[in-house]
């Protein structure tokens, strides 16, 4: 989720004083001389000057270290709004969207008339899922300042989130009008495609990540590979993003080997052996990415893939499975009467919208009294022990510490009659395998899910569950039991 721009409160007005105690925000404090005070005292520091520590503190990429000055300053000036602003922003940096939320309300108290306030407020209750509020809060700050790209800019984020796409669009066409012309919008922009089911023009904006600061291009003195004939070049491919996105884009891998000449794939290490029993990459030449880079002729990153091959909602090439494992490694097959379910609530949490899309092991509770229902953890990193903390662990076999790499948990998903998954990488392999997969998703998903459907137009065997209110997940586990009961009747009859 990409977090909106803020306003952010740089070249504030001095800091006032405490009506109560101003020697420490005095500025004439500071001209003092030692000779005028006794000895072994501290020089008297000022609000402002804490301020502009703060501020440069904020500045230079770090916000935690930034939210003691802030808290310093409106201790002792708490009707200080542009403090509360910055505080607010922050803390949002930080995680702490709550209270990002608190400290920015209790700037507007101070000064409802503060439009860039407002925006910062509706960036952070969209981070928290609140989108109806959120919009009334950016609505506001264009009612008090009408032309503010940025803004616009924000507004469309929130209308994306609320499928209204249409004002979504001219949002964002509104913002580059105003000259905010950040490659963020439209790398957003790109994403609002997609989301929309316009792969064309989506995947074609989506190169915009490449001017994007975390994403600089990885190649500059070689040429990107256009699509053309490879007879007598090497390609070289390289994973990009997550685990999901390459498992996710690898399909496309046989489609650049049947251009001629030689197709490398720099792939992640956790997905080497997998890969490698796929017959489908067969025509690739597969090297970890964490191993020399080979020599080639030509690049692409791996999700350019979908531009060069001109991919529409049309002709996704969704053929499943195109990763396999020989039989041999089909090592933990659990067989027997009873439907076995594998389940995963969490992904990576420094995954930048993991609020967004995992959930508490606790919610998944009401799917674990169902008889005739086995179930195993494949969830791995710290939210594994949630399982132990609830002392879950008779109806649940936590096996994801058996988890090796993903050509483990594909032997394990082969043995499996349904996979539950949230938006994690266990979702797409389960996709890629062709296994019945259900995966869990919050009203506003990544990209790949689109709007409103309950299909996956990339995996076939793959079901959608989709909140129908924002950061409502019980209402789409209570969805989830009832289809279960259907699905283990239905193994029954059979």
């Amino acid at each position: 989720m990409s977090a909106g721009s803020d306003d952010f409160k740089a070249n504030a007005p001095a800091v006032p004083a405490p009506a109560e105690d101003a020697t420490d925000a005095d500025p004439a404090a500071d001209k003092a001389s030692a000779s005028d005070r006794p000895p072994g005292t501290a020089k008297p520091v000022s609000a402002t000057t804490v301020f502009e520590a703060a501020v440069r503190t904020h500045q230079d990429g770090r916000p935690e270290d930034a939210i003691p000055l802030y808290r310093q300053i409106l201790s002792a000036n708490p009707r200080f709004a542009p403090g509360w602003n910055n505080l607010g922003i922050a803390l949002r940096a930080a995680g702490k969207v709550e209270a990002a939320v608190a400290c920015l309300r209790r700037g507007l108290a101070l000064d409802g008339q503060d439009a860039g306030a407002w925006s910062n407020l509706g960036n952070a209750l969209r981070m928290l899922g609140r989108y109806g509020e959120a919009k009334a809060a950016h609505l506001k700050s264009l009612e008090l300042k009408p032309d503010v790209g940025r803004v616009h800019y924000n507004l469309a984020l929130t209308y994306r989130d609320l499928a209204e796409t249409d004002e979504a669009m001219a949002n964002f066409e509104r913002a580059e009008e105003l000259g905010f012309d950040q490659s963020e919008m439209y790398w957003d922009r790109a994403l609002t495609y997609l989301i929309m089911g316009d792969l064309g023009r989506g995947f074609e904006e989506y190169e915009w990540r490449w001017k994007l600061p975390e994403s600089p291009p990885r190649f500059t003195d070689r040429p990107l590979w256009d699509g053309g004939d490879l007879a007598g070049k090497t390609l070289l491919v390289y994973a990009e993003q997550g685990f999901g996105d390459a498992i996710q884009f690898v399909r496309f891998l046989p489609m650049a080997a049947a251009k001629g000449g030689k197709v490398v794939f720099e792939c992640p290490p956790l997905l080497v052996r997998l890969a490698r029993s796929s017959p489908a990459l067969e025509a690739v030449e597969l090297v970890p990415a964490d191993g020399a880079t080979p020599d080639f002729d030509v690049h692409l990153p791996l999700l350019s893939l979908a531009r060069v091959f001109g991919t529409t909602l049309d002709d996704i090439p969704a053929t499943a499975p195109y990763l396999a494992l020989p039989a041999a490694e089909d090592k933990t097959p659990l067989g027997g009467d009873q439907l076995d379910v594998g389940l995963v609530w969490a992904g990576k949490p420094s995954h930048k919208n993991d609020r967004n899309r995992s959930i508490p092991f606790k919610t998944l509770l009401p799917l674990l009294d169902l008889e005739g229902v086995r179930y195993s953890s494949l969830q791995m990193g710290p939210r594994a022990d949630e399982v132990s903390a609830l002392a879950a662990e008779a109806l649940i076999q936590p096996i994801g510490d058996r988890l090796r790499d993903f050509a483990d948990t594909a032997a394990v998903l082969r043995g499996l009659d349904l996979v539950i998954t949230v938006d994690t990488a266990v979702a797409h392999l389960a996709g890629a395998l062709a296994r019945p997969v259900w995966t869990l998703l919050p009203y506003s998903p990544d990209w790949r899910w689109l709007y409103k459907r309950e299909d996956a137009p990339w995996y076939p065997t793959m079901r959608l569950f989709r909140q129908a209110t924002p950061g409502d997940w019980d209402e789409v586990v209570d969805r989830v039991r009832a289809a279960l009961i259907d699905f283990a009747g239905e193994k029954e009859r059979k």
